[in-house]
């Protein structure tokens, strides 16, 4: 599937569990494209954000791909809002290992892979999207790459 001239692959989540408080949701991958793929994992795991982070944009909620067997080492991106309902954007970084670390001591990242989510049926299930090796620098981009992707419902 591609949005403009950028082919993506999408993966379709289904709810598993939710804790009590509803600030995590835990889900299971039903149905990808692709029969094997790196970023794409069995699991993952939306968290509701308690607004300690330091990033510029607002964040609802957080996407921790499960590809390590303790969640806070998992593969991690705040999903920023959208123009669009139930739809948020976010990016699977990449580390950049340089001598110099960051203000927390670890290393930098950038953004290597572009993700779309859209949450459905009051989010018990999750269309994941992931353009990889692209992500739109400029916002002007990013809100018209949105606007023109097409989205799963």
């Amino acid at each position: 599937m591609k949005t403009a001239n950028i082919k993506f692959t999408r993966a379709i989540y289904n709810l598993k569990s939710i804790n009590k408080d509803e600030t995590v949701r835990d889900y299971t991958l039903l149905k990808t494209d692709l029969e094997q793929n790196e970023i794409f994992t069995d699991i993952i795991r939306i968290e509701k954000d308690n607004g300690f982070h330091d990033r510029s944009r607002k964040f609802e909620h957080y996407l921790y791909l499960r590809n390590c067997t303790n969640w806070k080492r998992c593969s991690k991106t705040g999903l920023a809002f959208t123009q669009k309902n139930n739809v948020f954007e976010g990016n699977i970084s990449r580390v950049v290992e340089l001598q110099t670390k960051n203000k927390k001591g670890k290393d930098f990242e950038t953004p290597q892979h572009f993700v779309i989510v859209q949450f459905l049926e009051n989010k018990n299930i999750i269309v994941l999207d992931v353009f990889e090796n692209f992500y739109p620098q400029s916002k002007e981009l990013l809100n018209k790459f949105i606007a023109e992707h097409k989205l799963y419902r």
